[in-house]
């Protein structure tokens, strides 16, 4: 579990998101709908772990297992009614500022560079905003120059390195995003 937190302890109820409906966005002329994943997600949220993440660990094992821990927000994306990607963010972070940590984010390989994690990153930014959360972290290889480039792009800033974070022993750069809160 130490790896899921790094180190930090969750509090053990997470605030709820607003109810709703799912939202639906265009994305250079995709309507994307994000809603909250279910069970039956659970085969293509481990397939896609296995696909981007097996390099740092057995997370087509540990991924689908987060789901199910009460401070754990997963949102899957669709495209046309079929599953494009997934994201989570652990919503339950101790600190002075409300914090949470954006665990994952990953577009299935086949989807990607079409502007489709960037929409799901802004929709889970949303998501912690409406959850009170001030500053979002994520953690990313450093050799992942991609995932810097991505996340760079979209307002994070590296706050420095977190040794042995990932399951094989990896280190990790861990970057943070203050959110704006709305009015």
């Amino acid at each position: 579990m130490r790896n899921f937190l790094i180190g930090r302890r969750s509090s053990p109820s997470p605030p709820q998101p607003r109810p709703g409906r799912a939202n639906l966005r265009a994305t250079h002329g995709l309507k994307l709908v994000f809603r909250r994943t279910n069970p039956r997600d659970l085969p293509f949220i481990a397939e896609i772990s296995g696909q981007v993440f097996s390099v740092y660990g057995p997370y087509d094992e540990i991924i689908p297992r987060w789901t199910s821990l009460p401070p754990i927000i997963t949102v899957v994306v669709e495209e046309k009614g079929q599953r494009r990607g997934f994201a989570m963010i652990n919503a339950a972070l101790e600190g002075s500022v409300p914090r949470g940590e954006l665990l994952a984010i990953a577009i299935s390989p086949q989807y990607q560079r079409r502007g489709i994690g960037g929409r799901l990153l802004r929709h889970m930014e949303g998501l912690a905003r409406d959850l009170g959360i001030e500053e979002l972290l994520i953690h990313t290889a450093p050799a992942n120059q991609a995932a810097h480039r991505f996340f760079g792009r979209n307002g994070f800033i590296q706050r420095g390195f977190v040794d042995c974070y990932y399951p094989m022993g990896q280190q990790a750069v861990e970057m943070s995003k203050r959110l704006s809160m709305g009015p």
